[in-house]
């Protein structure tokens, strides 16, 4: 499979992937193709209790896997709707997600889109919430970051690599556990992986990506 990212005006996602669809079965009939605008649950604080409400993680982008080559259907593609940017292109020139993109991709797709909250333990004895964070299943078991900050239990920010630069996700959690004292033995590693070195990105660096219509 191929994966793409398709740049939109944010809000418009939903309208820009039901196009994308259409164009796509028009062009390459039969042929698989799905793709995301990734939201994220949230639980927040309103009116004196807690909801759940759904938020998108990427604004104003597309994740698109399919079995067949977009680029050669580009231009339908952009002219499909005047608030689709086109595809977004590496240094090379090329438009199919490579490396760490296309591991965040592969994970948007295995979680459907939809994050749910991730069940942690939550061990106060550590200084940096990278290290207070152990994540014991759900969607950032499988998702390479560093978390910077956790927010009253509910969610975290975590900073993740993406189309050329380091960017700030926030992710939905469940505390099911805190840990208060040392117990001897304890393994002291996060659980929550950070990215290979060969994905770190300069903190000078900038985006590589270019829209397709450029």
């Amino acid at each position: 499979m191929n994966y793409y990212v398709l740049a939109c005006q944010s809000g418009r996602e939903e309208r820009n992937i039901r196009l994308l669809e259409k164009t796509v079965a028009r062009d390459y009939p039969g042929s698989y193709i799905a793709a995301y605008s990734p939201v994220r649950e949230s639980r927040e604080f309103c009116a004196k209790k807690w909801s759940v409400k759904i938020r998108p993680l990427l604004p104003g982008y597309i994740i698109a896997v399919c079995e067949r080559e977009l680029w050669r259907i580009q231009k339908d593609i952009f002219l499909m709707s005047d608030t689709n940017y086109g595809f977004l292109r590496n240094a090379d020139g090329s438009y199919e997600l490579k490396g760490s993109d296309e591991r965040f991709a592969m994970w948007v797709e295995s979680n459907h889109g939809y994050i749910k909250p991730s069940k942690v333990v939550l061990d106060k004895r550590k200084l940096s919430p990278d290290e207070k964070i152990r994540v014991i299943s759900g969607p950032m078991k499988d998702l390479s970051g560093k978390i910077i900050s956790v927010y009253k239990g509910v969610r975290v920010n975590v900073e993740v690599s993406f189309l050329g630069e380091v960017k700030r996700l926030t992710l939905p959690i469940d505390i099911v556990d805190t840990i208060e004292d040392e117990p001897a033995g304890a393994d002291r590693d996060s659980l929550f992986r950070a990215p290979d070195d060969e994905d770190a990105v300069p903190e000078s660096s900038e985006s590589s990506q270019k829209c397709g219509g450029e």
